[in-house]
């Protein structure tokens, strides 16, 4: 952290205001870091990024241009336990707050049986809302084999996944491995939305610098979507 934060002092880098939607090269290079250099999503162009201010920022965002423009049932399946944030961000958003089992207390471990049969449950088309590592607050994750059913299940109720993604790197020590499981969900034909926070694993050199990114079937669709989140910033 130190030699990072001596480069960027000695690159004597400006203050200029940044745009509406974020500081371009910092958003090329966030994406990289979270899809992969191979991802096709992101050679493709079809990836809407928009910049905010903190994890709680981008959950906000998402929340809302989930509520404003989801053409399924407004409501968002989080699991149980979750980040404490959760519930409040996504209600103020507009969302209808559902459970989904997760933690089993009995095991100290995850509750994976019952997780698979909830998301079988839900309503066809419904947002779910996944930790994509290091799970807040139990730090229990599912393993790749789980993820890759857990991933099917979503898949097969046509559901809309929801990343939270705020410990990359954290998890296991290896950022490729801690995003198995969005470039997974992608691999399978899934468009997910993902908020990617930079406030733990970079909080020296990053601080508060946070993105809400949107999986899009085509560049024309990812230019639609950027051009709703660039008005949702602005509060149109």
């Amino acid at each position: 952290m130190k030699q990072a934060e001596k480069k960027i002092i000695e690159a004597n880098l400006d203050k200029e205001y940044a745009g509406i939607t974020g500081v371009p090269n910092f958003t090329k290079a966030a994406l990289k870091l979270a899809y992969g250099a191979d991802s096709a999503p992101l050679s493709e162009d079809r990836i809407a990024v928009t910049q905010t201010i903190s994890g709680t920022g981008a959950l906000r965002i998402g929340g809302a241009f989930l509520e404003r423009h989801y053409p399924g049932a407004k409501a968002i399946y989080i699991p149980t336990p979750s980040w404490a944030n959760h519930n409040a961000v996504f209600k103020d958003s507009g969302l209808k707050v559902e459970k989904y089992r997760y933690y089993n207390k009995d095991t100290i471990g995850l509750d994976f049986d019952g997780m698979v049969a909830d998301i079988k449950a839900m309503p066809k088309g419904s947002i779910i809302l996944l930790h994509a590592c290091a799970h807040n607050p139990t730090g229990v994750d599912p393993t790749e084999d789980q993820w890759v059913k857990i991933a099917d299940a979503v898949k097969a109720g046509d559901h809309f996944p929801f990343f939270d993604m705020a410990y990359q790197g954290f998890a296991s020590g290896d950022t490729n491995k801690d995003a198995f499981a969005l470039r997974h969900f992608i691999k399978e034909g899934l468009y997910p939305v993902l908020c990617q926070s930079f406030a733990k694993n970079m909080v020296s050199i990053a601080p508060l610098k946070v993105l809400l990114l949107l999986t899009s079937i085509s560049g024309s669709l990812r230019r639609a979507c950027w051009c709703l989140l660039r008005r949702l910033r602005i509060g149109g």
